[in-house]
């Protein structure tokens, strides 16, 4: 933002934005009370906040609420969602009075907690406290990736920021701490975190469990600090000119609030933090705020100042349409570039072109991958990707392109070092540049860390892409902290979440194709050790991986004695144990399965052939958890699984004790 596109505050401009804020604290008790549930805190303490952000600071069209280069505003401390709603609904959004009316009510635009699928001018789905943060931290980076990529000096085309409110509770999480860290290695010079402080916390005084220097903290990661009275528009106003003007890092204004600012008897307390005010204290506010008592009142002064900003907000994005027009027709090729990462397309025959792709076999699941990603990164330029420190191992590494630093942002590999759940919530903040496409790895077991960020992906259909490898105890030697064994069943358990354990290089490239197209996030989950090919697996992706599972030995003879299932490093074991079987005059067949979401997405006269009564005894070889298998083995099914944990040792001897070689397999069915 350009000093010089923000008006000075006037004392008619102050005295709109004191009656603003008397609104949203009056629409934001009226919205909770109705609904008797919610959180008026916040909403009472940061009026004067929400009044200066949508009334003044931020470049936004809520009429068009994707417009790439507007200025984002994340709530990391999403219970005050109706202190959000509020600002939403008198901006212009499409949100309507009646949606207010219907604060935390079934099926409304209006949840608990922001949601981002279900309210335009909602940024991010917040909640867990911290990850608002996180998210915005990689939203900020890359608006800086694309600025560096597309603007010139006569069209800056990227020149938003992003600012969020964070809480007493977003600052104590762990995760801000390391997005925070990370934000200041890089200078992440867009971005600017309204910290309100009221040193409440919901249990209590935050005095109770906490008692750091946040500030000092915040400048020891490389930030600009500074503390305002959160409820002074001059002060506010000064802080954020001096803040923003020339920014070259990024930025923390601590609020100094007053946590349910209003309420005669519940301000300053723990009380009014997580619980409706009360008829009665609803009165009283009003009353002590000169409100009329109106429920859901608006006065006109405060409709008709929001409806001439609403045109300026229109005719600013006008504007910044016609500089792109002019920009495209002095860079073509930039503006090729620029289509292609907006609108997310595959080029043409890119089925036939990873089929061709040569990679040497046999070969680990994370080396194919790499390979398949490097071919993928040069075709499309939305890809960046990134590790936790691990991309010599979890082979992300782009070795065709620079990394990331707070000098240069021109490459497209981000070292997040040993920082996995905001390494999460980053990559799903960089989904929310509409242009971005990262891909992130760790080892699989390490996913347990970013769990509550793939989760949210997944809430919010946010098509990151994940990287897991290491993916069972047969990595040997580094033993069981190492080693994943109920991780595959806990991402399976989320919904819409992606799961690929594809087995062989093939299978890895089909891999790729089925995370692009899905709407929401994958985890691709790769093996450390070599897998044999599996001539079997090469189909087409329609009649092979995109089916979930799918026959690549069929049975010689019907009845069927055994259908076995294999996925990823067991998929060879499970061919040479069908091989076995046969030997006994057995009829086997044998199925591929990389991806239970996927299967469940195919036709029941699919799934009834491939598992139905018919099929014989199933059993299922995979070097994981068995929960979850029976629901397709059957209760009598036998799933050659993982109990208990891993141990340090050669995989060799891993697989021998586990009961993962031919011999122990067809002991156990043949007995």
């Amino acid at each position: 933002m350009m000093l010089s596109t923000l008006p000075q505050l006037d004392a008619e401009l102050k005295q709109t934005l004191g009656k603003i804020a008397t609104t949203i604290r009056t629409l934001s008790i009226d919205a909770v009370q109705k609904a008797k549930s919610g959180h008026p805190g916040l909403p009472l303490g940061c009026a004067e906040l929400g009044a200066y952000l949508y009334a003044h600071l931020l470049r936004h069209n809520p009429k068009k609420p994707q417009w790439l280069n507007r200025d984002r505003f994340i709530l990391s401390a999403g219970h005050g969602s109706a202190w959000l709603y509020s600002c939403l609904h008198l901006s212009g959004f499409d949100l309507s009075l009646e949606d207010l009316k219907n604060f935390r009510q079934y099926g409304s635009k209006t949840p608990g907690h922001p949601e981002a699928l279900e309210t335009p001018g909602v940024e991010a789905t917040t909640g867990p406290l911290g990850q608002g943060f996180g998210n915005a931290v990689g939203t900020a980076l890359g608006l800086q990736l694309l600025a560096q990529k597309f603007n010139s000096k006569d069209f800056p085309i990227f020149t938003s920021k992003v600012y969020v409110l964070a809480g007493d509770g977003c600052i104590m999480e762990g995760v801000t701490s390391e997005a925070s860290s990370l934000a200041g290695h890089l200078n992440i010079n867009n971005l600017v975190v309204f910290y309100d402080s009221n040193d409440i916390s919901l249990d209590g005084p935050l005095n109770e469990s906490c008692s750091e220097d946040t500030k000092m903290r915040y400048r020891a990661y490389g930030w600009d600090v500074y503390e305002v009275n959160g409820h002074d528009f001059d002060q506010i106003d000064i802080t954020v000119r001096q803040a923003i003007h020339e920014q070259k890092r990024p930025i923390l204004i601590v609020l100094k609030t007053i946590i349910g600012k209003g309420s005669p008897h519940k301000a300053g307390s723990h009380t009014c933090h997580g619980s409706p005010l009360g008829e009665e204290e609803v009165r009283e506010t009003k009353e002590a705020l000169g409100a009329p008592q109106d429920e859901f009142y608006i006065p006109q002064h405060v409709l008709t100042f929001f409806e001439e900003k609403l045109e300026r907000d229109q005719e600013r994005e006008a504007e910044w349409n016609n500089l792109v027009e002019n920009w495209s027709r002095s860079f073509p090729e930039k503006r090729c570039e620029f289509d292609t990462m907006l609108n997310k397309t595959l080029p043409e025959h890119i089925e036939t072109a990873l089929s061709e792709l040569e990679i040497s076999e046999p070969i680990s699941g994370r080396k194919a991958s790499q390979t398949t990603l490097s071919y993928l990164a040069d075709q499309l330029p939305q890809i960046y990707s990134g590790s936790a420190d691990l991309s010599s191992s979890d082979c992300t590494f782009l070795k065709r392109y620079a990394t990331i630093s707070a000098e240069e942002k021109t490459g497209r590999n981000i070292k997040f070092g040993v920082r996995e759940f905001a390494m999460g919530t980053m990559a799903s903040g960089m989904c929310l540049t509409q242009m971005l496409r990262p891909v992130i790895g760790t080892f699989l077991t390490f996913s347990d860390y970013m769990r509550n960020a793939i989760r949210l992906a997944a809430l919010t259909n946010i098509p990151a892409i994940y990287q897991f490898t290491h993916d069972s105890i047969l990595i040997g030697e580094d033993g069981p902290t190492h080693q994943p064994v109920e991780h595959l069943a806990s991402l399976r358990a989320i919904p819409n979440l992606l799961v690929i354990r594809p087995s062989g290089t093939h299978e890895v490239k089909m891999a790729w194709l089925a995370a692009w197209q899905h709407q929401g996030p994958t985890a691709l989950i790769l093996s450390r050790q070599n897998i044999r090919d599996i001539p079997q697996t090469v189909l087409p992706y329609a009649e092979g991986l995109a089916r979930g599972a799918y026959i690549i030995h069929p049975e010689k003879r019907t009845p069927i004695d055994y259908t076995l299932i294999g996925t990823g490093s067991e998929l060879p074991l499970a061919l040479d144990v069908a091989l076995a079987l046969e030997q006994f005059g057995k009829s086997v067949r044998l199925i591929s399965m990389p991806s239970w979401e996927l299967f469940e997405q195919q036709p029941e006269t699919y799934k009834n052939d491939l598992f139905g009564a018919h099929s014989g005894k199933k059993v299922s070889i995979e070097a994981g958890s068995e929960q979850g298998w029976h629901k397709y083995i059957g209760s009598d099914g036998i799933a050659i699984a993982v109990e208990g944990f891993g141990a340090s040792a050669p995989a060799r001897k891993l697989a021998e004790e586990y009961g993962f070689t031919v011999e122990t397999i067809m002991e156990r069915l043949l007995t």
